[in-house]
């Protein structure tokens, strides 16, 4: 392989990958590594700066940018997203050779059409249509305040995403997100290459597990929403079942839902490998969205690490999973499945026809390739 550095500009930093655009980051490094390709890191973070070896070992430089947050960087016409991560230190640092670079998500972008970077390789890895994310945020969110706020940076990425004609080319994680920036800047070559996740084999247990599980981010109102929906539509009809909610930092309005019902256990902020555990255990996993933004990588990893897994059909939207997946359309629906899956075997024809399927396009090396390619 003839390719051997190149820079990539992360909108956090990616370790722990514990929830979605950081688990994309993280495994795609990590491929990258394996591959004998020297990686120049460049994150940005909030709060307290921490170290992790695992990065520094998998890159030869990781260089860490403070955010610059607070009112000040709200109130201006660039998006907030974008003006909390200036920084003319990351300049510098791109500019002392001439190698590729990868510009991951939109929020890392305001370098990307800098003069003195015109005559690079630029890859613009979007991770979902950032405009449309932050009014599905808008939507979800149960605050006034953040609400407008969600609106108003979504007004504000929506004018801003035309940067990205700066780039030489596009890598969508999604089919939709694929057909959107070929219609939007059909000048610009635009691939599908599908989010890094690590996994390679399939993990799922045979036999059958004891509770249908939900996890994710709960911090985030899109997640907080769906847990709510399953707590106040589908926990109340099947009382023979024992449902499991597990994720960072649930709110104190979940924390009291719960109570109300004796079949749920709440697990907060579980550690990776009691995470792991749980997914690997669970009869059900149930992932129901309002949200058909990018690829949801806690579905590829269930799909890859746990037995059954029900969805609507927003969850799947864009993927080739459709097949792997139970697909509810409405709430009578997903109550029918679980009472029908929570029953049965998770059997070895489960596991082959996940593996036909997953190793062909979900598979990381596969994928690598690809986007070498555009390097």
């Amino acid at each position: 392989m003839s390719l051997r550095h190149i820079h990539i500009v992360s909108f956090d930093i990616p370790y722990p990958p514990d929830y979605g655009g950081v688990i994309d980051v993280f495994y795609c490094i990590q491929a990258l590594h394996r591959a004998g390709i020297a990686i120049t890191l460049h994150c940005t973070y909030k709060g307290a700066l921490s170290h992790y070896s695992q990065l520094e070992k998998l890159c030869s430089h990781v260089y860490y940018y403070k955010r610059r947050t607070g009112y000040a960087s709200q109130l201006q016409l660039l998006p907030y997203g974008i003006v909390s991560r200036v920084n003319n230190a990351l300049l510098k640092n791109l500019q002392q050779d001439e190698d590729p670079i990868i510009f991951e998500g939109l929020v890392s972008c305001y370098y990307l059409s800098h003069p003195s970077l015109a005559q690079r390789n630029k890859i613009f890895r979007e991770c979902n249509i950032e405009h449309d994310y932050y009014r599905g945020l808008a939507k979800a969110s149960h605050s006034l305040w953040k609400s407008m706020f969600y609106r108003i940076e979504a007004w504000k990425l929506q004018r801003y995403e035309p940067i990205i004609r700066s780039a030489s080319s596009i890598a969508a994680v999604a089919h939709q997100d694929e057909q959107y920036f070929k219609l939007h800047y059909p000048q610009l070559p635009t691939y599908y290459i599908p989010s890094f996740h690590g996994s390679t084999t399939i993990q799922a247990l045979e036999g059958k597990g004891k509770y249908i599980l939900y996890h994710g981010n709960l911090q985030l109102a899109e997640n907080e929403n769906a847990a709510m929906y399953i707590l106040q539509n589908i926990v109340p009809a099947l009382p023979e079942c024992h449902f499991i909610f597990a994720g960072r930092h649930p709110s104190l309005q979940l924390y009291e839902q719960v109570k109300n019902y004796p079949n749920v256990t709440l697990y907060d902020s579980p550690a990776p490998t009691q995470m792991e555990q749980l997914i690997r255990e669970a009869q059900i996993h149930l992932l129901p969205t309002f949200q058909a933004t990018g690829l949801k990588l806690k579905l590829l990893n269930v799909l890859y690490n746990g037995r059954f897994v029900i969805v609507n059909p927003p969850m799947i939207h864009g993927t080739d999973l459709a097949s792997l997946c139970q697909i509810a359309n409405s709430t009578d629906e997903m109550i029918a499945l679980c009472r029908q899956y929570f029953l049965r075997s998770f059997s070895r024809n489960d596991i082959q026809d996940r593996e036909n399927i997953l190793s062909c396009i979900y598979n990381d090396n596969a994928n690598l390739q690809k986007l070498v390619t555009l390097l």
